[in-house]
């Protein structure tokens, strides 16, 4: 089994006009918003003069590309709560079909948000549009019969874990592992001292400190926050720091939580930094459980969703462990309470090991590391570019020795 990791070599120099080629990119939500501004850049590094659109967010916008419509509000996790939103996704999705039939793009680059994007790579074939999936939906946990949904749909799928390739091969569907992104962006800005003290929290050295990450979603915060202002109010009374991780999107102020709630820190953003300076983490079960094992810190991971979501996606989901980690590892290395299993006395007494237990800490930076090493070198975002480029009949620059 190949696992491609480059360029066509054998792709000739096409004398394109690169100022006439627009690129349409969708995105649903924060972490795709980031991975498809990182690509735009690695493009953009690569060969000038390409023009970008599509739904995103501030990440993009950033990046430059053109943003038709923002994906603010559209981020939902669990079937109840998708048929509660159907309305207005519906209406951003014909909106998206127009924009698409309206500007010809000579690519559709479709990242993650799998069940909005599927749908929309139906019309793009439709109307003859070449489209790339970036990140693939998660065919090896649940409903695996969509891969049919994307033969002759699709003209590649660039996958992050190469377990994900095989799938795609039985089906006859172009793909690539091109790496995790997440290996280039969870980079640090300093030493654990130096974030520790840029925080301006007043963090005490000599007492250990707690992350908490409820997740990116409106949803997860209120699903979340109750039972971890609860374990922070208990830690405080252990002697350890509890701060909470706000995602930039949330529409939430870190000064009025620390009104509310004397004791514990708020950070809004600077997530990856916020993790780094941490002794554990409690974080909410998403790509965020793989950016802390990038930076092996011990952790225990959460969930919770409505009870009939939770019910009814148990109908459909095939694997044992959700968490990335353990997925990426083939077995459970860090703890997993999900719905009835995420209370306060499990939380603090898995919290509690991951503290002050040293053999069972270790045990579990070890493995993380295992993890690490697993997800490959970094680079990702320039080989899908290099990919993006072949699409649109572009050669991707050389190198020397090529």
């Amino acid at each position: 089994m190949s696992l491609s990791l480059g360029p066509n070599p054998s792709l000739s120099p096409n004398p394109t006009n690169t100022r006439s080629i627009r690129i349409a990119l969708i995105a649903g939500e924060a972490s795709g918003d980031r991975l498809a501004a990182d690509l735009v850049r690695s493009i953009q590094k690569k060969t000038a003069g390409l023009s970008f659109f599509g739904m995103g967010g501030a990440s993009m916008r950033a990046a430059g590309v053109r943003i038709e419509q923002d994906f603010a509000g559209l981020s939902v996790v669990g079937i109840l709560e998708a048929l509660w939103h159907y309305r207005r996704l519906r209406a951003v999705l014909e909106r998206m079909k127009r924009m698409l039939a309206d500007e010809r793009p000579d690519l559709l680059i479709l990242v993650d948000y799998a069940e909005f994007n599927l749908r929309l790579a139906d019309y793009a074939k439709s109307i003859g549009l070449k489209v790339l999936f970036y990140v693939s939906p998660q065919l090896w946990a649940w409903r695996p019969s969509r891969i049919h949904r994307m033969v002759g749909r699709i003209d590649g799928m660039a996958v992050l874990f190469p377990f994900e390739v095989p799938y795609y091969q039985a089906a006859g569907i172009p793909v690539r592992f091109i790496g995790n992104p997440l290996v280039d962006d969870v980079r640090p800005s300093g030493t654990v001292e130096q974030l520790r003290q840029s925080f301006g929290l007043g963090l005490a050295k000599d007492k250990p400190i707690l992350g908490l990450f409820p997740g990116s979603r409106e949803s997860e915060w209120r699903r979340h926050m109750p039972t971890l202002v609860q374990l922070a109010e208990q830690m405080l009374a252990k002697g350890v720091q509890p701060v909470v991780s706000i995602a930039s999107g949330l529409d939430i102020d870190e000064k009025e939580q620390a009104r509310r709630h004397p004791g514990i820190r708020w950070v809004k953003g600077r997530s990856v930094d916020l993790m780094a300076s941490c002794d554990a983490l409690v974080v909410a079960s998403g790509t965020a459980t793989l950016e802390a094992g990038l930076l092996k810190i011990p952790m225990v991971v959460i969930y919770r969703l409505s009870w009939l979501s939770y019910e009814l996606l148990r109908l459909f989901v095939h694997v044992k462990d959700i968490a990335l980690v353990n997925i990426v590892a083939g077995r459970r290395i860090v703890q997993e309470l999900i719905q009835s299993l995420f209370t306060l006395q499990n939380l603090s007494e898995e919290t509690q090991r991951l503290l002050f237990d040293e053999a069972y800490r270790r045990t579990m930076v070890e493995a993380l590391g295992d993890v690490k090493e697993s997800l490959g070198e970094g680079g990702a975002s320039d080989r899908l570019a290099d990919w993006v480029l072949e699409l649109v009949l572009i050669a991707p620059p050389r190198g020397p020795s090529e």
